[in-house]
């Protein structure tokens, strides 16, 4: 038996509107660069896969904000999103670190012990993001979110590629790196919201030449820009996590 779709979706006479469902389309494009992105690092090409990973983040960020403004919110798509995100930013990211950093190993090593803790934490978060409702994380996210911790799982593959061969020396440092971004995952820390951020019209004279020149470096520079982004983040969590404290004290 099939279940009900919501009624957003669906015109008077039970018919579906087309165009309601590219969100869903979307995410299911997103899945599909997902397994696509594990694909490349199984053929050893690590480059191609993050690329195809870097482009699911973007889905993911575009699915939900076409879906608001086709007005076509449902609860099959919130699902639907929930198990992408699961795959996509939870086992992906750590399948493809494990591929092109430590795939020589034949023995489960403490490194794959903490891929899986990723991957765990990456579903307990989402989890939990889902049992909230939507006005209680409207202006912030407890915890990283899901694609920003893919971001964070990937920076030993940028290190790799911009070759940087102490990430496969220490893989213990590697493995505690892991540990410690699932745990950015399921902690409590406060961490900004895009979904409520805005930007002052008056600030757009700056912002708009920056952000055109962060797409041309992702697009000359990725791994350098990749891992600046990642430990930029790192670094303004403290920053965000205070001024968050200071506001509600």
């Amino acid at each position: 038996m099939t279940e009900p779709l919501d009624r957003d979706l669906t015109q008077s006479k039970g018919r579906i509107r087309p165009l309601m469902l590219l969100p869903n389309f979307m995410t299911l494009g997103a899945v599909c660069v997902g397994l696509t992105s594990v694909r490349f690092a199984l053929d050893g090409r690590v480059d191609l896969a993050v690329i195809a990973l870097v482009l699911a983040m973007i889905l993911d960020g575009l699915d939900g904000r076409v879906a608001r403004a086709l007005n076509s919110t449902s609860r099959i798509g919130k699902e639907l999103d929930t198990l992408a995100d699961f795959f996509n930013f939870g086992i992906a990211p750590g399948l493809i670190v494990h591929l092109a950093l430590f795939s020589e190993s034949t023995r489960v090593d403490f490194t794959w012990v903490a891929i899986m803790v990723v991957a765990a934490c990456c579903a307990y978060r989402l989890a939990r993001f889902n049992a909230h409702d939507d006005a209680e994380i409207a202006k912030t996210f407890e915890g990283v979110p899901a694609p920003t911790l893919a971001l964070l799982t990937l920076l030993p593959v940028y290190l790799h590629l911009l070759e940087v061969e102490m990430v496969t020396e220490v893989p213990g440092l590697v493995s505690a790196y892991l540990i410690f971004c699932g745990f950015l995952a399921v902690s409590q820390v406060p961490t900004v919201s895009l979904k409520s951020f805005k930007i002052p019209s008056a600030y757009m004279f700056i912002v708009v030449p920056l952000m055109i020149t962060h797409m041309a470096s992702l697009l000359i520079y990725p791994w350098e820009t990749l891992t600046v982004m990642s430990v930029v983040y790192l670094l303004c969590m403290p920053v965000f996590a205070y001024r968050h404290q200071s506001l509600d004290a």
